[in-house]
């Protein structure tokens, strides 16, 4: 009775300091999952979901103010949305954070409209510097003229690490910092769909961390290099970030936006009251959170 009864209080004060302790503050916010581009690792196409984007009178419903960054971004080309930097004000307006994550193809064309939002940092995802001899133009211009305007906006090259691109990983680097910009983020490939049987992230524990730390000591002193972190479950991004679709629905993260978990024009407490229960009941049983290595 009385070893019952110490389990059952354990799990009890476990569940609830979950509870207490999990406060993600990061709204990542889909925009659109519209793209101009077919890369051959993006799960993209193979998403169950409609074609869409928010608009930004349904963007200004979500509870923004309860949080403290929004990134906006999720499976698709977040520049093709005509209000993209509508949404940037906005939130900026409100004391947030804002960050995107783009393919870096339309930066000629919104360049001023990008400078003038407001906006905090930017990634681009580049894998393999084939053919992008237009983008790396763009990203360079971009980091000409927001030194020139004098506007504090970091600047990130983002690389999805998989052992077939290893080699062309410094080069990448390399010419992240004949560009100008801030950081190298790192992270892995995660395939949940087999979008390319050929491409697999391929590396054990040990050849990541051997890898990455060549990488860090190879360019300390020269750019900021951030690994990917070690993956737990909870995992870090669900423990920090709740996400939402451009059709306003909730998910519980980018890579499990097929599941719902309602509609998003609600309170946080309600977002986070939904989150809360996945993470405590579904994560351990979800195949994709079982398969997970970010």
């Amino acid at each position: 009775m009385v070893l019952n009864n110490f389990i059952n209080n354990y799990q009890y004060y476990r569940e609830n300091m979950i509870s207490f302790l999990i406060k993600p503050k990061i709204l990542q916010v889909e925009t659109t999952n519209d793209c101009n581009s077919n890369c051959e690792i993006c799960m993209r196409t193979h998403l169950k979901r409609p074609m869409g984007s928010i608009s930004f009178e349904e963007f200004k419903k979500l509870p923004l103010n309860d949080f403290n960054e929004v990134a906006l971004h999720g499976w698709g080309e977040c520049l093709l949305h005509p209000d993209i930097f509508k949404m940037v004000s906005y939130a900026k307006s409100l004391g947030l954070k804002t960050s995107l994550c783009s393919n870096g193809s339309l930066l000629d064309k919104r360049l001023d409209e990008l400078l003038k939002s407001g906006l905090d940092e930017i990634a681009f995802g580049i894998y393999s510097l084939d053919g992008k001899e237009h983008i790396l133009n763009n990203i360079k211009t971009l980091v000409e003229e927001k030194n020139n305007r004098n506007i504090p906006l970091t600047t990130y090259i983002d690389i999805t690490m998989f052992k077939d691109n290893l080699e062309h990983i410094p080069e990448i680097i390399d010419t992240g910092i004949e560009l100008g910009v801030n950081g190298i983020v790192l992270h892995r490939l995660f395939d949940i769909y087999g979008v390319n049987k050929e491409i697999k992230y391929g590396l054990t524990n040990k050849e990541e961390k051997a890898f990455i730390n060549g990488l860090i000591s190879k360019y300390k002193n020269k750019i900021n290099i951030y690994p990917p972190l070690p993956h737990t479950t909870p995992c870090r991004i669900l423990l920090n970030c709740m996400f939402i679709r451009w059709d306003c629905m909730q998910s519980p993260c980018v890579y499990l936006t097929d599941e719902s978990l309602g509609d998003a024009r609600t309170s946080y407490n309600e977002l986070r009251k939904r989150h809360l229960l996945y993470i405590k009941k579904k994560v351990k049983k979800n195949d994709i959170c079982k398969r997970c290595i970010w």
